[in-house]
């Protein structure tokens, strides 16, 4: 009930329906992702991702950069808008937490969190599953990331995108 919330709030702050409000959250936290990884993380096939894009970036919202290591791949970034639209978007988003989450005192969430990071630790599945359960997230407040956590202990870097 609250994610479904959380992604209507979310969506209602972007700029236009649909993954925008993930993609803006994404490219927020990981500037530079490719458009196969931003597909993977909002659930586009990578047409569908590249169409986004296109939207994003005729909105003055995202840039295109020559990426650091691979010629044929580019980075997005979010521009100034961009970053405000996604600040926008994250508030709306932190509103509902708040908001959901009101009724329980600071024992109650914390109980909450540990077991919301064990069910989220258990479910993942693999650095592409971890771009999509975090295309919202609240990485600034996310300072012990569960997921980044479990990808760690498996071995793999939570910052090497390309690998999925």
């Amino acid at each position: 009930m609250i994610s479904d919330d959380i992604v209507r709030a979310s969506s209602s702050r972007a700029p236009e329906a649909g993954p925008t409000a993930s993609a803006l959250a994404l490219l927020a936290h990981e500037p530079g992702l490719s458009i196969r990884m931003l597909a993977i993380g909002v659930g586009l096939s990578h047409a569908g991702a590249v169409r986004l894009v296109d939207r994003l970036a005729a909105d003055g919202l995202i840039e295109r950069r020559d990426h650091l290591t691979d010629g044929r791949t580019r980075s997005l970034h979010l521009t100034p808008t961009g970053e405000i639209a996604s600040n926008e978007v994250l508030a709306a988003r932190d509103q509902v937490i708040a908001e959901g989450l009101s009724i329980l005192d600071p024992d109650e969430l914390k109980i909450l969190s540990g077991i919301a990071e064990r069910v989220l630790r258990d479910r993942l599945q693999n650095l592409g599953h971890a771009y999509r359960i975090c295309r919202l997230c609240c990485y600034a407040g996310c300072t012990e990331c569960p997921i980044d956590a479990e990808l760690l202990e498996r071995g793999v870097d939570p910052r090497q995108a390309g690998d999925v």
